[in-house]
């Protein structure tokens, strides 16, 4: 399954560097990127399962555009227009927020302030992804990460992605243990000594199981989870900043 899912990153690769060099306008460029990862999601993901962009609906609220809606099948659609739909919050399964690049930590902390405001308003469920093409270092996202959560640390602790893969740099994972102390994040790099894009890409897969659908991961994952694990010495932990490893927990009395 690893060979496969090189293949497909090497496929999304090529489509990205070619993309490029015949067109130049930013938003078209952002639309064909959606819709190349979205075409190599859906060769993975179960078949009681869609994928699309658009919007969720509630009886209270509607959301803002979702760059890749990952959602059930047997539920309403409330309108659907080309690739985009308008979904039943109830048919949620996931969301990733696809970028073009992401120069800059503010652009980061943007990407994350807006994909906070929706999981606030699906009530925290289901995947919380962001998939960037080219973008900031490690470290600067690392920042950008503790950032928005020193500014409400026990309500943003729930609110940060669940993943964030950046092509060909690294792959962050949330912990969600269910505890606050430990190590928010896991993290591969995307390099010779760490993992392959088609791992990383597994990743993602992998995702829409442990956070999107909350079950376990079926047969042809469980080798990525092995071989990626601790003992194969390719993913780190990433520990809470000293500032930030009290206030995240809610006080009791």
């Amino acid at each position: 399954m690893e060979n496969v899912a090189e293949h497909y990153a090497n496929e999304l690769n090529a489509q990205f560097r070619t993309l490029n060099h015949f067109v130049s306008h930013a938003g078209e460029i952002g639309r064909a990127h959606e819709t190349f990862l979205r075409s190599v999601l859906a060769r993975f993901i179960p078949r009681d399962l869609k994928l699309s962009s658009g919007f969720v609906a509630s009886p209270k609220w509607t959301s803002r555009q979702q760059d890749i809606l990952i959602y059930k099948r047997d539920f309403t659609t409330f309108l659907e227009i080309g690739d985009c739909k308008v979904i039943d919050h109830q048919a949620f399964i996931g969301s990733i927020e696809v970028k073009t690049q992401i120069d800059s930590s503010r652009t980061f902390r943007d990407a994350i302030d807006t994909q906070a405001e929706f999981r606030n308003q699906i009530q925290h469920r289901g995947l919380h992804a962001i998939y960037a093409w080219e973008a900031i270092s490690f470290e600067k996202a690392l920042d950008a990460l503790w950032e928005f959560v020193r500014t409400a640390p026990v309500k943003n602790y729930d609110s940060m992605p669940d993943v964030v893969y950046v092509r060909g740099k690294y792959f962050l994972m949330a912990n969600r243990d269910g505890h606050r102390e430990s190590p928010p994040y896991h993290v591969w790099h995307i390099r010779d000594e760490g993992i392959t894009e088609g791992q990383a890409l597994l990743g993602l897969v992998a995702s829409v199981w442990r956070f999107g659908q909350m079950e376990c991961l079926p047969w042809w994952l469980l080798s990525w989870h092995e071989n990626l694990g601790m003992v194969a010495a390719k993913l780190h932990e990433i520990q809470w900043p000293d500032d930030l490893k009290e206030s995240i927990t809610p006080n009791t009395p």
